[in-house]
C-alpha cells in the first residue's frame, strides 16, 4: 500500500467517524425537538399551562406560537431522525425562529434564556461538527 492510499484511508476512518458522531447527534436532537413538540401539544391540549397560562387563556400571539411550534418541532424531529437534508433545514427554522421570539419579541412572549440557550448551542455545535466532517471527507 502507498503513502497516498493509506493518508487516504485514514481520512476516510475519520470521515466516517465524524459523520457517524453528526448522526448521533442530529438524531439526540430529534429526540429534544420530539419532547418540545409534545410540550406544546400538551399545552394546546390542555394538559399543561405554558408561561403564557391555558392555551385557550393565552393572547393570540402565544396561541399562534404554540400552534407553530407544535408542528415544526414535530417535523423537525422526523426529519432529524430520518437523516435527510430538509429535517436540518426545518430544525434550524424552528430552533432560530424561537430564538427570535424569546429575543427579539421579549416583551410579548417572555425572555426564555435556558431555551434560547440550548438552541443557539445546538446550533453552533451541529454547524462545528459538520463543518469537520466535511473538511475530513474533502480532498487534500
Amino acid at each position: 500500500m502507498s503513502v497516498k492510499a493509506s493518508l487516504s484511508t485514514d481520512q476516510s476512518a475519520e470521515h466516517d467517524r465524524l459523520a457517524r458522531m453528526l448522526d448521533i447527534y442530529a438524531r439526540s436532537l430529534a429526540g429534544a425537538m420530539m419532547l418540545f413538540g409534545f410540550y406544546h401539544w400538551a399545552v394546546i391540549l390542555g394538559l399543561l399551562a405554558d408561561t403564557g397560562g391555558t392555551f385557550e387563556a393565552m393572547p393570540a400571539a402565544w396561541q399562534v406560537a404554540t400552534m407553530h411550534f407544535a408542528v415544526f418541532d414535530l417535523v423537525a424531529a422526523v426529519g432529524l431522525w430520518m437523516r435527510v437534508a430538509w429535517g436540518n433545514v426545518v430544525w434550524i427554522y424552528a430552533a432560530l425562529s424561537e430564538v427570535v421570539l424569546h429575543t427579539i419579541f421579549y416583551e410579548k412572549f417572555a425572555f426564555d434564556f435556558l431555551l434560547v440557550a440550548f438552541h443557539l448551542i445546538t446550533i453552533t455545535t451541529f454547524a462545528v461538527m459538520a463543518l469537520f466532517a466535511y473538511r475530513a471527507g474533502r480532498p487534500r
